[in-house]
């Protein structure tokens, strides 16, 4: 059954404002859900930044007050310290390393039966050993290595792997403390004296599990004796990632590729979010990122936002349906009012004479009403640009050298910007907050502007203004090279010409 005409003026008139203001609130709603979810996420940047900060200057900091005591320049000397009893074990390197490392278990377990060879260093690793356990037990560090200044690894606290190690050798020269090892000496002839020289790791692989090697050299009496490397365990960065951690906000701890060694929560708990922007500390250049889940963020207002969609659909639903359903017609024999009480649409009844019927016949329905007289056409809607630009602007938009003219430029400030900042078009979108950043799975896209760079893929209306102040963005934050400077600033000039034309600047 169709809709009376007073039900379809009744639609008109409050279906339009209802769906309106409906829009409205949805719109107003997505920006206070949008800004809650980032202020959330830049407090939890702050909080991270701050904390892993605070990691790694108490790692700084007691690294250098344990290295520059008497007792570490007297435990790694070459006279009676580890390097001489190191020494005395055999003059071959890999025959000593394979004695300690039979007699002396991994982790802090007693040693074994003490053989002849090693009688001199079990007294000075007696001599040590309980005092740097303890020193350790108070500090962020778990292991400590002693490294003589010919690159033996002549202590370990934990007799990890790299006990023993000679990272001079071949096979140990590319490890992650003979890398080390090498940096720390090659820093000391440009330093103005030893005790400014530290090295800081990114996490790397340790021992079957991940860590940090914090590196400074060992100086006694103005001579350097060697190198004392302490490990940063994960667990105690893990341990602060922890208790940052809240509903709907995670963070992770990045490798110098860009690999999660450590989250909080777990990462099978992480599937879904959003992954933020990939920060780094100044000091130290850990790289870190915060994960976020929006829906969780916005709370009651994430709930709000789904009932007004709901709301939104129903009412245009209803609209549309009202607007569409042909008006119901009286029936043939029906009573149809006549006289000053009468609408104005409808005729008097007229007399028909009687014809005697010989057999039933089907009834004819009557004509149906044409579509114009039952509702108005609705027009497709403009382009937010467009819409008090007159035809200029259509035509504008249908012209293929405006769209090739809009093309280039973009290309043409992408390629400048590559060359004079050497960063890629995230980086452009990010920094200049004219295009949106998409998380697709793992990796960020940018799909709006990917569309801006083909002339097969630009948009019917494309957003012309984004163009110009994306070039004049690139143009005032780049400087060299000239070359492609002036090829922007004059494909901008001849985007800016045809915009004249059409009356939009």
């Amino acid at each position: 059954m169709g809709f009376s005409r007073p039900d379809v003026q009744v639609a008109l008139k409050l279906g339009g404002p209802l769906v309106a203001v409906l829009v409205a609130a949805l719109f107003f709603l997505s920006i206070a859900v949008d800004d809650k979810v980032d202020s959330q996420i830049d407090n939890a940047n702050r909080s991270v930044e701050r904390e892993l900060t605070t990691l790694v200057q108490n790692a700084r900091s007691q690294s250098s007050a344990f290295a520059s005591t008497s007792f570490i320049g007297y435990s790694v000397g070459r006279y009676y310290g580890f390097a001489s009893a190191f020494q005395q074990i055999s003059p071959d390197p890999e025959r000593a390393a394979a004695l300690l490392r039979s007699t002396y278990p991994p982790g802090d377990a007693a040693a074994s039966e003490i053989p002849a060879a090693l009688t001199a260093y079990a007294a000075v690793h007696d001599r040590f050993h309980a005092s740097f356990r303890d020193l350790l037990a108070s500090t962020v560090f778990d292991d400590l290595y002693l490294i003589d200044r010919f690159g033996r690894v002549v202590y370990s606290l934990r007799k990890d792997a790299a006990f023993g190690a000679d990272l001079a050798a071949a096979r140990q020269r590319d490890s992650a403390l003979g890398t080390l090892f090498r940096e720390v000496m090659g820093r000391l002839p440009q330093a103005q004296t030893p005790e400014q020289v530290m090295v800081l790791t990114q996490p790397l692989p340790l021992d079957q599990t991940h860590g940090m090697l914090l590196g400074r050299p060992v100086v006694r009496h103005g001579t350097v004796e060697g190198v004392v490397v302490f490990r940063v365990p994960i667990g105690k960065v893990q341990e602060r990632l922890a208790r940052l951690t809240q509903d709907g906000i995670g963070f992770a701890l990045l490798d110098g590729a860009g690999n999660m060694v450590t989250s909080a929560p777990a990462p099978d708990q992480l599937k879904g979010w959003s992954r933020q922007e990939v920060r780094a500390l100044d000091d130290g250049g850990w790289r870190y990122l915060v994960l976020s889940d929006e829906s969780r963020l916005a709370g009651g207002l994430n709930y709000i936002r789904w009932l007004l969609l709901l709301a939104g659909f129903g009412a245009i639903t209803l609209f549309l349906r009202a607007i569409r359903a042909p008006v119901a017609v009286a029936e043939v024999g029906g009573f149809v009012p006549v006289g000053p009480s009468a609408p104005l649409d409808v005729a008097p009844p007229l007399s028909v004479p009687m014809v005697p019927v010989e057999r039933a016949e089907s009834p004819v329905p009557a004509p149906a009403a044409p579509p114009s007289a039952l509702a108005p056409v609705v027009e497709e809607a403009e382009h937010p640009e467009h819409a008090e630009e007159g035809e200029h602007a259509a035509a504008l938009d249908a012209d293929e050298g405006y769209r090739r003219c809009l093309v280039d430029v973009m290309t043409l400030a992408l390629d400048y910007w590559q060359k004079a900042k050497r960063k890629g078009k995230i980086e452009l979108a990010e920094e200049s907050g004219l295009w949106r950043v998409y998380m697709d799975r793992s990796s960020l896209q940018t799909r709006t502007l990917d569309k801006y760079l083909l002339v097969e893929t630009l948009p019917r209306n494309p957003r012309w203004r984004d163009v110009v102040r994306t070039a004049e963005y690139v143009l005032r934050h780049c400087g060299e090279p000239q070359g492609e400077r002036e090829t922007l600033s004059v494909a901008l000039s001849r985007l800016k010409q045809h915009l004249r034309q059409a009356e939009r600047v």
